[in-house]
């Protein structure tokens, strides 16, 4: 099964995933970027960072399946990566998923969200100023406009019962 897991940036999705690891058996899939690495990422495990060159490489020999240019900076999710057994969790940026979600129907799609205060706290947390914020703010209302493509949205209120709506699902999907 595939799992593509999407919302504004700030909304927890990278917490959630974390979290699931804690309690479920998947494989993550890595995504390629061109953004420079936080202090608290580790390459090969959060994201492969590469360089311009070699993210446009991998547009021309076809080794992506999806990828996006945000904030600045380019996203894509390798073609290896669905060649996982079990299931695969992604984490992508809203236009990707749509993408993928749009061309398979064999994936399922999960929507996190929380609300607007919420998420200028947690931007401003995370040490950004205002006009960045305002930024996000701006394309977190455009992303949302996509939410109901989606098999399931999460609110992001408490990260626990996130957690556990989010493996009630995947166990309802594996039953059927």
């Amino acid at each position: 099964m595939i799992l593509i897991i999407t919302g504004p940036s700030g909304v927890g999705k990278n917490t959630i995933i974390d979290a699931l690891g804690k309690k479920l058996d998947f494989n993550f899939s890595i995504s390629h970027t061109t953004r420079p690495k936080r202090v608290s990422e580790v390459n090969g495990k959060d994201y492969y960072f590469i360089s311009d060159d070699e993210f446009q490489s991998m547009i021309n020999n076809n080794e992506l399946i999806e990828f996006e240019e945000y904030g600045g900076f380019s996203y894509g999710t390798s073609r290896k990566e669905f060649n996982q057994q079990g299931l695969v969790i992604l984490d992508l940026e809203v236009n990707g998923a749509t993408k993928l979600l749009n061309s398979n129907s064999d994936f399922v799609g999960l929507f996190i969200d929380i609300d607007d205060d919420e998420l200028i706290n947690r931007l401003k947390n995370r040490g950004h100023n205002k006009d960045f914020i305002m930024k996000r703010m701006e394309l977190a209302s455009k992303q949302r406009k996509y939410k109901d493509m989606y098999n399931y949205k999460i609110e992001n209120v408490d990260i626990n019962t996130s957690v556990k709506e989010i493996i009630d699902i995947i166990y309802n999907l594996e039953d059927r």
